[in-house]
């Protein structure tokens, strides 16, 4: 991957202006703010991202909002996070997670005070994927350049957002379903980017195992047994879609076959995506999207369903 991109308000602003974009909701990618070996460098860069986006939220409500970013994977640190951005003048819309925090993914055991915390906030929590963590060479991930290519097979051939972001985001989602954690977090109300990634072609996969190869997949992280029912209820009730990457339309297909377009939402993904291509990719979504709904759910999917969802 290129260098982190450039991005400042008055672009971002002019983006939205240029795509009849009226308010973002800002959050910090890849990669986050788990990028030191020294904690208190970590806490500082996740408290100072997010103060930023507090002050530019409150200076510009109408145009922006934001996910919190939390110092992760450091418990403690990201629990006193959680309870700073919640409890502010300003606060957060919900947090932001990677798809693996340090290696630990959704449904790791680890994560379950930051998920209680959120649990009981009745939190947003939105999902970007990231490169694999490579436990195994006993390396950090520090450094992109030095960790992709040893991370996963192809690595060093193809950038990470073309194939192990996708899969990466679908590992992590199966791991939260599977191990019941989904269930055991019920207010918790999830974001999935780029449309779920390759998670739809995977679910009736999923949802065989649980229920026709018996009890040694029925009990994952000692979560308890989990059925295709616990399954279908999760996407039904805690996850919402976006349409970054113009997954339309075969993506969306795929996954309206178990979702719904009361479950979509726009995201544009800059400024990884370059605000021209981002642009670009507008016109592009709203061409696949006029040929597969109608205007009033056109204008759920661009709009009303966001309102509703952050409105709670």
């Amino acid at each position: 991957m290129p260098a982190v991109p450039e991005w400042s308000p008055e672009a971002h602003l002019a983006f939205m202006e240029a795509n009849g974009i009226e308010k973002s909701i800002l959050s910090r990618t890849t990669p986050s703010t788990g990028v030191s070996t020294d904690k208190c460098e970590n806490q500082r860069l996740a408290r100072e991202s997010n103060n930023y986006a507090m002050n530019l939220t409150s200076s510009n409500p109408s145009k922006f909002g934001y996910f919190a970013c939390l110092p992760l994977p450091d418990i403690q640190a990201s629990l006193d996070e959680i309870e700073y951005v919640f409890s502010s003048p300003t606060p957060a819309d919900g947090v932001i997670l990677l798809s693996n925090n340090g290696g630990y993914y959704l449904g790791d055991p680890y994560l379950r005070p930051i998920l209680d915390t959120l649990n009981h906030h009745g939190a947003i929590v939105f999902v970007h994927p990231v490169s694999l963590y490579p436990r195994s060479y006993n390396m950090t991930c520090y450094s992109p350049d030095e960790c992709y290519p040893t991370s996963a097979p192809l690595a060093s051939v193809y950038p990470a957002p073309i194939l192990e972001y996708f899969f990466d985001i679908a590992r992590s989602f199966t791991d939260l379903l599977l191990s019941g954690t989904a269930r055991r977090f019920p207010n918790i109300r999830w974001i999935v980017t780029h449309c779920g990634g390759s998670l739809p072609s995977v679910i009736d996969r999923l949802e065989l195992f649980v229920d026709y190869f018996g009890a040694h997949f029925q009990d994952f992280r000692h979560g308890g047994k989990v059925g295709s029912e616990d399954i279908e209820r999760a996407i039904k009730e805690q996850f919402w879609f976006d349409l970054a990457g113009n997954p339309v339309p075969n993506l969306v297909d795929a996954l309206l076959k178990f979702s719904s377009k009361e479950r979509l939402l726009f995201g544009s993904d800059t400024p990884w995506t370059p605000f021209e291509a981002a642009g670009k990719l507008v016109g592009q979504v709203e061409e696949g999207l006029r040929e597969m709904f109608v205007l009033e759910d056109r204008d759920k999917i661009w709009r009303n369903n966001a309102l509703k969802l952050l409105s709670r």
